[in-house]
């Protein structure tokens, strides 16, 4: 099953300085693993099911017009997921309250004030 316009999102924006950069990756990378533990994107018993999850990063740069022209020095992390309704976004917060590194997940949001979609909805979709 894919996802489609009315499912549940969240996800996040985040601009990180490079020198922070493997730090982020590493705590991304537990955040991935754990996810494959307890969800699927398939309908599997005792796991739950998740529609979408994927992370993306990519260098800031001083202008997407004309990349010759450098980066920032910081990198760009995308972080979204796709639940089917708001009961399973519901448990998915509640499931990640185990893990046991949601502490340096919140973080994140307190050091790089990312921009945030909580509970929104797909809206357009090819």
């Amino acid at each position: 099953m894919g996802f489609k316009v009315g499912n549940t999102t969240f996800g996040f924006m985040m601009r990180v300085p490079d020198s922070d950069e493997s730090a982020v990756d590493e705590l991304m990378a537990s955040h991935a693993s754990w996810m494959s533990e307890t969800h699927s994107l398939e309908d599997e018993s005792g796991k739950l099911h998740t529609l979408e999850y994927y992370v993306t990063k990519a260098p800031e740069l001083n202008d997407m017009m004309d990349p010759a022209k450098g980066t920032t020095g910081h990198v760009v992390y995308h972080v979204s997921e796709v639940h089917i309704d708001d009961e399973h976004f519901g448990k998915h917060v509640e499931l990640g309250q185990s893990w046991p590194r949601i502490g340096d997940f919140f973080e994140l949001f307190e050091k790089y004030s990312p921009l945030v979609t909580m509970g929104g909805r797909v809206v357009q979709k090819l």
